[in-house]
């Protein structure tokens, strides 16, 4: 049997860092917001006598291996149910690796998702119990749409927000490793103070626009997509994750295709998107 899945981007419109585990992860309060760009993936699955999990990929620059969170994920869900099966993923990649917009957390979701749409043995419980194993943000991932997001990602709750209908999305070129950006926020704010309560977060779709990232990471690409998409009528613009991705909010669409005109001209990537 072979299902189909589209596995969507995600936006960071608040992102606030509370404080450092002994664990050695973070908490965070975030609310993320999926977006229609998105990867797909079609995938088959059939028992076997030993498991088998291959990934094919229109992207080259991929690690088709047992390091993908597509054959993790995968490896997960039949490893908690005690299945051997041939296991085959066609993945159809549009989401920029290492950006700050958790393609492959939502590849990894989208794979226990397909998963489970052939084997039917997980509650939806279960499955964000396995997707919080693989990832933090994972857990969003397979649900999407809008949530409230705390502990390190896990800890999901419904949430309404107004955007603007029209989103784009720039990827500059200077990456920051989510360890490292990490590591600056420890060397910056030390035992962390939350800069927001949780009651300011509570009126849904009055959202301060704010990222913790942007406070210890910058660059003049950062600077330079934010400035055009001001320059074009964008209503707020923000770091997604530790970036380098800058996404703005349009309410008119030509103006969002002109300021996407406009960072492509420049030689930046670009994506016109919607909420989803």
């Amino acid at each position: 049997m072979t299902v189909n899945e589209k596995a969507y981007a995600k936006i960071n419109v608040f992102l606030d860092v509370v404080s450092r585990r002994e664990d050695g992860f973070h908490d965070i309060i975030s609310i993320m917001q999926s977006v229609s760009l998105c990867d797909e993936i079609a995938l088959t699955a059939t028992k076997s006598n030993e498991t088998v999990i291959s990934i094919e990929s229109n992207d080259e620059s991929l690690d088709n291996g047992e390091s993908n969170l597509i054959y993790k994920s995968a490896a997960k869900y039949l490893s908690e149910f005690n299945i051997n099966a041939t296991v085959n993923v066609k993945l159809v990649k549009r989401i920029p690796i290492g950006a700050g917009l958790g393609g492959g957390s939502s590849d990894a979701a989208a794979t226990l998702r397909a998963m489970n749409r052939i084997f039917g043995l997980a509650t939806e419980e279960h499955l964000l119990d396995m997707a919080s194993n693989l990832g933090s943000d994972v857990p969003f991932c397979l649900l999407g749409g809008c949530a409230l997001c705390k502990g390190r990602g896990e800890k999901l709750s419904p949430f309404s927000l107004r955007l603007p209908g029209n989103l784009v999305i720039a990827i500059g070129e200077s990456r920051v490793s989510t360890p490292k950006a990490y590591a600056l926020l420890d060397e910056k704010y030390g035992e962390f103070k939350q800069h927001l309560q949780d009651n300011q977060l509570s009126e849904k779709g009055c959202v301060p626009i704010y990222n913790i990232f942007e406070s210890v990471i910058s660059s003049n690409e950062i600077d330079e997509i934010k400035r055009i998409f001001t320059d074009f009528g964008a209503e707020f613009t923000l770091m997604s994750g530790s970036g380098p991705s800058v996404f703005g909010g349009f309410s008119d669409s030509s103006d969002a295709a002109r300021a996407k005109k406009q960072l492509e001209e420049q030689g930046y990537l670009a994506f016109v998107c919607k909420p989803v």
